[in-house]
């Protein structure tokens, strides 16, 4: 599935990519300007003793989520960076013009009354592909947004979490090239691969190489432009259980449906890097085992006779995505979430995951 897009051009392009992951180690600024370069991140978690801990001499914007803290928002303005909102819309109002000037009124009152730095939109529902209603509606809304914080402040940030890839992922059929236009960048939430999950129903990588950069690449022929795309990836991972395990290591798990597909992620749950490396690797069956179908890091654990398999994201396998940014001269990366990486229970393993992050010129000493 991750590679219907290769033609022989195609091909010659991804060897040529897949050269310079293996061979290249400089990173540079892609952007048309270094104050462009985006390490674009999300916390979680309300607590300095974890916010303070990031890597800020990378970090160009903090989303807060679930709660505003004006010590981080003061945090990262010290450090030069942006602090901001993450806010949602309900379905229903999409086509209700009132309603949206409403939100839209409302959710700057709330950035401009707590000192911060713009707004980042978190809209993940299903939008049938003949509900062009409410596809206009979400495009006009994220316009109206943009256009009422930048008449505000010219320097207020709008951005737009969009799926791994633009076809449809999800029933999400939205008009993505639309919002690249009317927002500062679009953040290409390369994980949760497995969401749907056609063919067999066996556990997988959260973010596999291939599908992420098929992903990304059907962005780059709908026209978007590079400079307003940043490529997100996990910095967690999932564990399933199995149903089976085959000789060759295939977990087939639990069938659970979502959005009109059998079998999907649902059947894991998500865990976070730091726990995976400090509680489950050093206890696994397997060993890391390196998944090169999907160039992705996995390993099995058995808990009570019960045989789990467990996909994650490592520095070895996010270098290789954070150079498909870097390659193309995307605007940045970003992660889903900084807080998943924990330097109590794994100090050595959480600078690993902030030293993997690319180094860009305005934020290299």
């Amino acid at each position: 599935m991750g590679r219907e897009f290769f033609c022989p051009v195609t091909i010659v392009f991804v060897f040529s990519l897949i050269v310079f992951i293996v061979n290249g180690t400089k990173t540079s600024c892609p952007c048309a300007t270094e104050q462009q370069c985006e390490i674009f991140i999300f916390s979680l978690e309300n607590s300095k003793d974890k916010w303070s801990r990031y890597d800020w001499s990378k970090v160009t914007t903090v989303v807060m989520v679930g709660y505003i803290n004006l010590e981080l928002m003061c945090f990262a303005h010290k450090h030069g960076a942006r602090a901001v909102l993450i806010a949602n819309f309900p379905k229903a109002n999409l086509t209700n013009a009132t309603d949206r000037s409403k939100w839209v009124k409302k959710n700057l009152q709330t950035v401009q009354k707590n000192y911060l730095d713009g707004i980042n939109f978190d809209f993940e529902d299903f939008i049938e592909e003949n509900r062009t209603d409410q596809r206009d509606g979400y495009t006009s809304l994220v316009n109206e947004t943009f256009q009422t914080f930048k008449q505000a402040n010219k320097n207020y940030q709008v951005t737009v979490d969009v799926a791994w890839s633009p076809v449809g992922v999800d029933s999400r059929f939205y008009d993505y090239l639309k919002l690249s236009y009317v927002s500062d960048f679009l953040f290409i939430m390369s994980y949760d691969e497995q969401s749907q999950i056609y063919g067999e129903c066996v556990a997988g990588a959260n973010s596999g190489f291939y599908k992420t950069l098929s992903g990304f690449y059907k962005y780059y022929e709908m026209g978007a432009d590079l400079n307003k795309l940043v490529l997100g990836v996990p910095w967690y991972g999932y564990i399933y259980q199995c149903v089976s395990i085959t000789k060759d290591n295939k977990c087939a798990i639990k069938h659970v449906p979502f959005r009109g597909v059998n079998c999907s992620d649902a059947a894991g749950h998500e865990i976070n890097y730091s726990y995976i490396m400090a509680s489950l690797l050093p206890k696994s069956s397997t060993g890391r085992i390196w998944d090169r179908e999907t160039l992705s890091p996995r390993f099995n654990f058995v808990n009570n006779t019960i045989t789990y398999q467990i996909w994650y994201d490592d520095p070895e396998s996010l270098a290789l995505k954070y150079n498909i940014s870097t390659y193309h001269g995307l605007r940045g990366v970003g992660m889903w979430n900084a807080d998943a990486v924990d330097f109590a229970i794994d100090p050595q393993g959480a600078k690993g995951m902030w030293d993997a992050l690319p180094v860009y010129p305005r934020n290299s000493s």
